[in-house]
């Protein structure tokens, strides 16, 4: 055999060991790319630890890399979160956006983000954690109150679960968008606390929101089957009062009587509970849960309250029994000169309310 054959005979082997080779290595060994000393000291900062492979790959490097060279870059951080989603490395995302978060001033894009990671890990006591630093950078938004209030739900702490899907409504911007989710929410956590009467309210003032789009047939059913899990007793009235809506605002004054004590309260058929002054509470008698916390929009603005409980409330023939009614500082629950509070949907649910340009009729639901 002459030198040339030999060498093209050895060429042969070599490919075909080469060849060989490459086929016994794993396909991990062949393609993990190297990463630099700059990438590993940006996922330090955002304590998360990742393979190789998927540090590495041109999804994760990138946004990475981005980060190395602008460490507070916001689409940078969006891209890895969705990228390390997708990659199945769900906690690393959810701990980059709350280190991200924490080491450029606060972000609520990234706490958003990790909460309802967490959610999805059913870390319910970290999502709640997460959701806390958001609502302290954004104490008068919804969004935060929400996500804590479904990792309370969901965690096994339905009061403040209900404090929290109150404040999610109270905060709501436009009632007419809101969504169904707290007020079910709600209701689910007045149901594991076997206070079914109470589970009643939060779905009867979502169908008071929208008749039309939410009184259906899933709703009525909810309903009645609180009602009858709670044995709730049906509202007391002997017919229908009228109340004229005033010029121009049209604000409605009404003489109400709380544990047989007079006040005068504004018709709010926006309000989910029943308001009143910490000073006219105490007068009345109402039972105040001091451990409980909400937050409530004011004609002043947000104010703090408490939940309580009403033994009796009456407006002039109508009368309901344990009413839930939210109690609010004298400095911050001011209704207008000579109010004591509001009349709010905890009462007024339990009638039949219509509402045209000239006045208000609420009567029992027995007068359909």
């Amino acid at each position: 055999m002459t030198a040339s054959k030999v060498n093209r005979c050895c060429i042969r082997v070599g490919s075909l060991l080469a060849s060989w080779l490459a086929m016994s290595v794993p396909v991990a060994a062949q393609t993990a790319p190297s990463v630099g000393p700059d990438i590993v000291a940006t996922m330090e900062r955002l304590a998360i630890k990742l393979p190789a492979e998927i540090a590495g790959s041109e999804p994760v490097r990138r946004p990475l890399e981005e980060l190395t060279r602008e460490r507070c870059d916001q689409k940078a951080i969006a891209t890895l979160g969705t990228e390390l989603d997708k990659a199945g490395y769900r906690r690393e995302a959810a701990n980059a956006h709350v280190s991200y978060s924490e080491s450029c001033g606060g972000y609520p894009p990234s706490l958003r983000s990790a909460a309802i990671i967490l959610l999805r890990l059913t870390d319910y006591a970290k999502a709640a954690t997460v959701a806390s630093d958001l609502i302290k950078l954004q104490p008068f938004n919804d969004s935060g109150y929400y996500l804590r209030a479904v990792a309370y739900d969901r965690g096994g702490f339905p009061k403040k679960a209900i404090d929290d899907y109150i404040t999610t409504i109270e905060l709501f911007g436009n009632k007419e968008k809101i969504g169904s989710a707290s007020y079910y929410g709600m209701a689910r956590s007045y149901e594991k606390l076997g206070q079914f009467c109470d589970a009643v309210l939060p779905i009867e003032t979502w169908v008071a929101l929208n008749p039309a789009r939410n009184d259906t047939s899933q709703t009525r059913a909810v309903i009645a089957a609180y009602a009858a899990k709670g044995k709730c007793q049906v509202a007391a009235t002997s017919g229908e009062e009228v109340f004229t809506l005033s010029r121009p605002n049209n604000v409605v004054k009404l003489p109400v009587t709380i544990n047989g004590v007079r006040g005068v309260f504004v018709l709010d058929t926006g309000a989910t509970f029943v308001s009143l002054k910490a000073a006219f509470a105490q007068k009345a008698k109402v039972q105040i849960d001091q451990d409980s916390a909400v937050r409530l929009h004011t004609a002043n603005g947000i104010a703090e309250g408490k939940r309580g409980r009403a033994a009796t409330i009456e407006l002039r023939s109508l009368q309901a029994n344990d009413v839930a009614v939210v109690v609010q500082p004298d400095v911050q629950g001011t209704f207008g000169e000579g109010v004591d509070g509001l009349l709010g949907m905890s009462f007024l649910s339990r009638f039949k309310l219509t509402i045209d340009a000239q006045a208000v009729k609420i009567s029992n639901r027995k007068d359909k």
